[in-house]
């Protein structure tokens, strides 16, 4: 019998947190578990039968608990000031107290780090070697100033190179149709989520929901159930209550606030609706190619991050434009600077505001409500 939506959630959050402390038990993984950055081509650990986590999504998931100032302030005391990204902050916290609302993940046998999103990466996973003592990979995706074959066979090296050594830890060896299977599941998972996102500006769709729910295609995005699990909430979504154009649009340019129980600043945009946000396009990423290492090469190396500035640009402007947006609420966000996009060009009014997705202390609320209203008042 088909799963619901419910279903399908509930089993894909009990996949991917089963082995954390809070439900393994004291029991260790039955496979080899790597941490990894959000843009990991984890098609290929998932066909090798590696277990994988995200510490950067496990810091939004304590932000949201409203344990993170806690955990800021450890890690203050330890190797990292708060200038750093908040999200490494956090998490680095919750190792130091060995606490963190679903416990804590296994210890990894390896690290694997991309520079197709932040160079702060890198870094922080250095830190993490070192403290854990096992292996760093690093993949660099020189992105799409590189196009061409030189590009692809340098980066086909590289994914070629992080399957022998995943081979050799996991002691199993790639299927070449596994993994091209797995490439179909993500293609599929990014195809539902784009519906969605679709949806977003001609329904009464809450923020959140999008801004929760693209977790799945961070994390699990190449299992099937997620693409499952999408096809039926953009059939849910299909039939929610039309939006209310009577508010002017706003499109949510930057991170979700984490900590905030709504994601953004619904408490000062009781006037507006948000119809648009960029951050539910970025894992919407293009799996096109005639062989698995084509499709890798194109998925990892043009993440929007990626991309020439122009290009950004022109993806953005678009994606405003289809939301159909008369204004803008542009993120300065203190943990991502370097992620910053600016907007300036698309040629509507909006209002800067600086803040962070993680540290809710940082925002002056005063400061950003009044900022707003001037942008309202300019529509």
């Amino acid at each position: 019998m088909a799963l619901s939506a419910g279903q399908l959630q509930a089993k894909l959050m009990k996949d991917y947190y089963k082995d954390f402390s809070k439900y393994a038990k004291g029991r260790l993984p039955e496979h080899k578990v790597a941490w990894v950055t959000a843009f990991t081509p984890v098609e290929i650990l998932e066909a090798l039968e590696i277990r994988y986590f995200y510490p950067e999504s496990y810091a939004a998931v304590i932000a949201a608990s409203g344990k993170e100032q806690t955990l800021l302030a450890e890690s203050h005391k330890g190797a990292l000031c708060l200038d750093c990204c908040s999200y490494s902050c956090c998490f680095e916290g919750s190792i130091r107290l060995q606490e963190a609302p679903r416990g804590m993940p296994p210890k990894p046998d390896v690290l694997i780090a991309t520079n197709n999103q932040c160079n702060t990466l890198p870094n922080w996973w250095n830190t993490l070697a070192y403290k854990f003592h096992v292996p760093l990979i690093v993949l660099d995706y020189p992105g799409e100033g590189a196009a061409g074959n030189a590009a692809l066979e340098y980066v086909t090296a590289q994914h070629k190179e992080l399957i022998a050594r995943m081979e050799k830890l996991s002691g199993n060896m790639l299927d070449s149709a596994r993994l091209s299977e797995l490439l179909d599941h993500s293609e599929r998972s990014v195809a539902a989520w784009n519906k969605i996102v679709e949806l977003f500006p001609a329904h009464d769709i809450p923020p959140k929901l999008l801004f929760d729910g693209i977790s799945f295609l961070i994390h699990s995005r190449c299992k099937p159930e997620t693409a499952e699990l999408y096809e039926l909430q953009g059939q849910e979504l299909a039939e929610f209550t039309p939006a209310d154009f009577s508010k002017p649009g706003l499109f949510w340019l930057g991170y979700p606030l984490w900590y905030h129980s709504e994601r953004y600043l619904s408490e000062i945009l009781e006037k507006v609706r948000i119809c648009g946000s960029n951050y539910i396009t970025w894992w919407s990423l293009d799996y096109s190619g005639k062989e698995p290492f084509e499709r890798l090469y194109h998925a990892y190396a043009y993440t929007f991050l990626n991309l020439t500035q122009k290009s950004k640009q022109a993806r953005l402007t678009e994606t405003i434009r289809k939301s159909g947006a008369v204004g803008m609420i542009t993120l300065h966000n203190k943990s991502c600077k370097c992620d910053f996009v600016s907007a300036r060009s698309v040629g509507l009014p909006q209002a800067e505001i600086e803040m962070d997705m993680i540290d809710r202390e940082f925002i002056d609320l005063g400061k950003a409500k009044r900022q707003i209203e001037r942008l309202l008042e300019s529509i």
